[in-house]
């Protein structure tokens, strides 16, 4: 029989122009995609070319499937191979579907191709698996938490929270310190290549000599209160300060209504205070500089509180970090 001058057989439209119904028994449906071939189809599902093309006689030329065309996949006849009956220890038998792969199973259960390979020693080919098949898939293992980070000791420098993008280079030239020195001041770092941010680390004190009349203030942080501490240099003679604070609470974790952070010199004698605001410098960070007239060498202490006015006359708020001036004297 011929079709347009060619041999009715050869015609590549005549699977989709005299389509006929797909009867599978003992077997599943399967629609044809882009690129496939009956052997490639074959060789997927693990079963003969010749089973494959006996399974569906409604298709007069096996070198021709259309997209989209239905065929028989058998599976009648098809022994997968079979496990022993112990062979999935702790983990789980899963029978493969149609469509299923090894790499599409690991993946919907969460464990890695190479684990799903390793349980599976039966399977000749992980390329080739058969509809019906049993498998076993392997206990998800847990992430092991991560360690806690060593103890950072820093009793004569500050300690600083690692940012993104930080290196202990970027650090210490940030700091006035030597690369060196910052990595002694870490014994905890395993490898000073290797930070993490959120890490704490202490930065020592600058390399370089304090100019004449500037002193260096710890401030330490008070009974209750969740920070790190901060640092000041502080002129008493000629009225000016320079502070930094490390981690200090969200405001909102210290109660209702408070609305910033402010540093004080603090002359607990006559009541008079100097006031500096404190600012975002990076995420954990809050700076602040002031300078003013008069003469400081009677103060006390320096403070850092949290107000709930913006312009406060004096400290009224919860005091966070606490330095002595003592040591200036």
């Amino acid at each position: 029989m011929y079709y347009y001058g060619m041999p009715y057989y050869m015609n590549p439209m005549i699977n989709q122009l005299t389509p006929e119904p797909v009867v599978c028994p003992g077997g599943f449906i399967y629609t044809v995609q882009p690129g496939d071939t009956m052997f490639r189809i074959a060789n997927r599902y693990g079963i003969s070319l010749q089973a494959l093309v006996d399974a569906n006689p409604q298709i007069p030329n096996p070198n021709v499937l259309v997209v989209g065309q239905r065929i028989c996949i058998p599976t009648a006849g098809v022994t997968p191979p079979v496990p022993p009956v112990d062979f999935c220890p702790g983990g789980t038998v899963y029978i493969v579907q149609p469509g299923d792969t090894l790499f599409l199973i690991a993946r919907r259960v969460g464990v890695t191709l190479q684990r799903l390979i390793e349980a599976n020693p039966q399977i000749a080919d992980p390329n080739v698996i058969q509809v019906g098949q049993r498998i076993c898939i392997p206990p998800v293992v847990p992430t092991p938490p991560v360690p806690p980070l060593p103890p950072v000791v820093c009793p004569s420098g500050t300690i600083y929270i690692v940012q993104p993008g930080d290196t202990m280079f970027i650090i210490a030239r940030r700091f006035g310190v030597s690369l060196q020195r910052l990595i002694d001041a870490n014994p905890q770092i395993a490898d000073p290549n290797i930070i993490q941010v959120g890490q704490r680390i202490c930065v020592p004190v600058p390399d370089a000599p304090l100019p004449p009349g500037i002193c260096r203030v710890t401030l330490t942080v008070e009974p209750g209160i969740q920070a790190l501490g901060g640092t000041a240099f502080i002129n008493l003679v000629d009225p000016t300060l320079w502070i930094t604070t490390f981690g200090l609470p969200k405001l909102s974790e210290l109660g209702k209504d408070y609305c910033g952070y402010f540093a004080w010199v603090v002359d607990r004698n006559t009541g008079i205070y100097f006031c500096v605001e404190l600012k975002d410098c990076v995420p954990g960070i809050l700076a602040g500089y002031g300078k003013t007239t008069g003469d400081w060498r009677n103060y006390d202490e320096i403070i850092v509180t949290a107000e709930k006015t913006a312009h406060p006359k004096a400290p009224e708020g919860i005091v966070v970090l606490r330095g002595s001036l003592a040591v200036c004297r």
